[in-house]
């Protein structure tokens, strides 16, 4: 959901909460040039480094930010959005100010994709509307089945005191023309605020689940009925820390935000943001079950699992698109910028190369999958579609990752970043870069990881090799043709 504010990517210890199961858990000479390869040994593919008089700090690569991660040409982007397979191509809506790099006036932007590899960005769908329900922002929610037309249900906020409401859209065929907002739910009593709604279906009935902070400042998850599309009947608090043990390691947190409920096998996972008090936590997922009771489902939690490792992932949408196991994205998380910050802090010259006009942008399309019961994230496999060729061999020895690549690890290797922890790589892992964005899928299967830091990592080759592959080409995301009315 969009917030009021974000807090700086955490240090890569910060992410973590012992409580939750994860079951595994030579920078260039200044004022020169250098290959890929700093150790001199290996296959250089060629990239120039760019190293900042007097500051030992390398800038490669790094002149129009992500290439193939899914973003708006310019302006803001959080949380995604109504992810949806509609007929032949998969759409993604996003949380997004195209009025600049910076959390405001919080529209939704669009793209979709026939592949899951490269994507098409579409006119922004809908925004705040004057005086209506939503004129502070169209914030988080969900595509909403069942309608005669194509409809999504989100987070509206109208008023500075921030209560929500559920407003619900419809759309054209085509998804590029939508009706003005008509609210569905109201933030119920005893509820200091609720948001980002997500809808279910189980024993043929439609359901919502919300987040939301509590009066007493406890998280939770709301339960609405949708047998009425157009009017959401409040059936109470579902979940809260007290209601299973393992939910009591899903803190720190005052707001379960994002909540995505969805099956996977035979069991369901319920993902959850940890938003604590204006800072934003770790992802985890509740693996467990979805039983009637009372004529009304309840959901067993039997364990917990970290979603991701790194320091910059949240607000995961998972949803069902057809495929074997649910289709998921989320947030790479970047602070919101002034027109015309510069990432590089040394010469003119450099500054301008370094000059953005966006901030944020999605991680790769991902599944939710079950691995010995937990819950992991796995790399979409026609994300690979974007490698080129069998992909040059990488020696023993240090390999700064400074342009857009993947990285295939042979034997063993590890991630190394002057401001971060190490990551260990166990043989088979894909690293993938762009620009100053790197998502970690571990070859033994445990949990991901995703990371964004504005200096580049490097990879150190032990032993066994490694491979690096370019990627398809990839211009960066240009502005849309003008929207279609609704």
């Amino acid at each position: 959901m969009a917030r009021l504010a974000t807090s700086s990517a955490c240090p890569a210890q910060a992410v973590w909460t012992p409580k939750i199961s994860t079951a595994e858990t030579e920078t260039p000479t200044a004022g020169r040039s250098a290959l890929q390869d700093t150790a001199g040994t290996g296959s250089a593919a060629g990239s120039l480094v760019v190293v900042a008089e007097g500051t030992g700090r390398a800038y490669g690569a790094r002149v129009s930010g992500t290439t193939y991660h899914l973003r708006p040409a310019s302006g803001w982007l959080n949380d995604p959005n109504g992810m949806v397979r509609h007929g032949d191509r998969w759409h993604v809506f996003f949380q997004h100010n195209p009025a600049g790099p910076f959390h405001d006036a919080i529209a939704w932007g669009h793209a979709s994709s026939a592949d899951l590899a490269g994507w098409d960005l579409h006119p922004v769908a809908f925004g705040p509307t004057p005086g209506g329900p939503d004129a502070l922002g169209c914030w988080s929610g969900c595509w909403l089945p069942g309608l005669e037309r194509p409809a999504v249900a989100y987070s509206g906020i109208a008023t500075t005191a921030f209560a929500s409401t559920v407003c619900v859209r419809t759309g054209s065929e085509d998804l590029l023309g939508w009706s003005a907002p008509t609210v569905v739910a109201e933030t119920p009593p005893g509820v200091r605020q609720m948001r980002d709604p997500c809808v279910v279906e189980h024993g043929g009935l439609r359901y919502a689940v919300l987040g939301a902070e509590l009066d007493d400042g406890e998280p939770a998850v709301l339960l609405f009925g949708l047998a009425d599309p157009w009017r959401w009947d409040y059936l109470g608090v579902w979940l809260t820390p007290a209601s299973a043990p393992v939910l009591q390691q899903a803190r720190p947190a005052d707001v379960w935000e994002c909540p995505q409920l969805v099956p996977v096998g035979e069991r369901w996972v319920l993902v959850l943001s940890l938003h604590d008090r204006g800072v934003l936590g770790p992802v985890v997922a509740a693996v467990g079950d979805l039983v009637d009771e009372e004529g009304l489902p309840r959901f067993v939690p039997e364990r917990l699992d970290l979603l991701d490792a790194g320091s910059s992932f949240y607000a995961p949408q998972a949803v069902l698109d057809g495929a074997a196991d649910p289709w998921v994205m989320g947030w790479v998380r970047q602070e919101g910028r002034a027109p015309g910050v510069h990432d590089a802090p040394t010469s003119d010259d450099l500054d301008e190369l370094h000059a953005r006009d966006h901030a944020g942008c999605l991680t790769l399309p991902r599944r939710l999958v079950l691995r010995d019961g937990r819950a992991r994230l796995a790399l979409d496999p026609a994300v690979r579609r974007l490698v080129v060729g069998d992909g040059d061999a990488l020696a023993a020895g240090r390999h700064a990752l400074t342009e857009p690549g993947r990285a295939l690890v042979d034997g063993a290797a590890r991630l190394e970043h002057p401001a971060l922890e190490p990551v260990e790589l166990p043989s088979g892992t894909e690293v993938w870069v762009d620009d100053d964005v790197v998502e970690v899928y571990p070859g033994d299967g445990s949990t991901t990881s995703t990371w964004r830091a504005a200096q580049p990592w490097t990879l150190l080759v032990d032993e066994g090799g490694a491979t690096w592959s370019p990627l398809s080409p990839a211009a960066p995301p240009t502005a849309p043709r003008a929207p279609r009315p609704s």
